[in-house]
């Protein structure tokens, strides 16, 4: 693995932190943990609603197999996800079946971004963080547990909130957290009756344009393979990583 995708990595770790903490201190339902062992990082959340949140990331595969076995799970199945030229021999013999690969997106910030898209759009940072969860959540079309995880999570004081304007009207919604030198863009969504306007990919390069401003020298994502997310990140510069997704059946 490349240090810049190991930092990548561990940047999205720590932003996992801060979030299942926020939800933790917002009283969101379930247990929430985030640690390490032998270089294999977890994040355990018990809500079934919240379940995709439950991973196992590792680049050795027996230190991540021996994670997904620790007693601290209870009963919860993670989500094992590494490298895509993993190995796939050991996996299946340790039970595992393979899942739909998820990517993650990496961008050196050597380059400014070129001029942002989207005709008739400003965007805005969001000192308001209500505001910019009722547009965030809206765009999301959630609810129950799942809201008020992303709400816990878009409320924190170091949380980087921006919004995408048309007419006055808040239309999208983008976020960014910064971890060192590295700065993770989360938190996007786009109201449904404004989709396809380039907000999205406004609100990216100005994500980048700001971290690179703050003294990241990279950027990191995550998206699913083949999606419109995916695209407007490859074309803003990011390198896509495919990694494999693992569960035990």
């Amino acid at each position: 693995m490349s240090s810049e995708v190991s930092r990548a990595v561990r940047a999205l770790h720590r932003r996992a932190r801060w979030a299942c903490d926020a939800a933790s201190e917002a009283g969101v339902p379930g247990r929430f943990r985030v640690w390490e062992q032998a270089g294999a990082m977890a994040v355990l959340a018990t809500d079934p609603a919240l379940g995709f949140l439950s991973t196992v990331s590792g680049e050795t595969v027996p230190a991540a197999i021996d994670l997904v076995d620790a007693a601290d799970w209870r009963g919860v199945k993670p989500t094992l996800v590494v490298p895509a030229e993993a190995a796939e021999n050991a996996l299946v013999t340790a039970g595992f079946a393979r899942m739909a690969d998820r990517l993650l997106a990496v961008n050196r910030l050597t380059v400014q971004p070129g001029p942002e898209e989207g005709a008739g759009l400003d965007v805005v940072a969001a000192d308001a963080a209500d505001a910019f969860v009722e547009v965030l959540l809206a765009g999301y079309e959630v609810g129950g547990t799942v809201a008020a995880f992303i709400r816990a999570e878009h409320r924190l004081p170091m949380m980087r909130r921006f919004l995408a304007v048309a007419g006055g009207t808040p239309i999208a919604a983008a976020a960014m957290t910064i971890h060192g030198d590295v700065a993770v863009l989360g938190g996007a969504s786009t109201l449904p009756a404004y989709r396809g306007r380039g907000a999205q990919s406004q609100l990216l390069r100005h994500r980048l344009r700001v971290a690179a401003d703050a003294g990241c020298v990279l950027a990191v994502a995550t998206a699913r393979p083949e999606s419109v997310s995916a695209a407007n990140l490859q074309r803003a510069g990011f390198r896509l990583e495919r990694r494999a997704a693992w569960a035990r059946s």
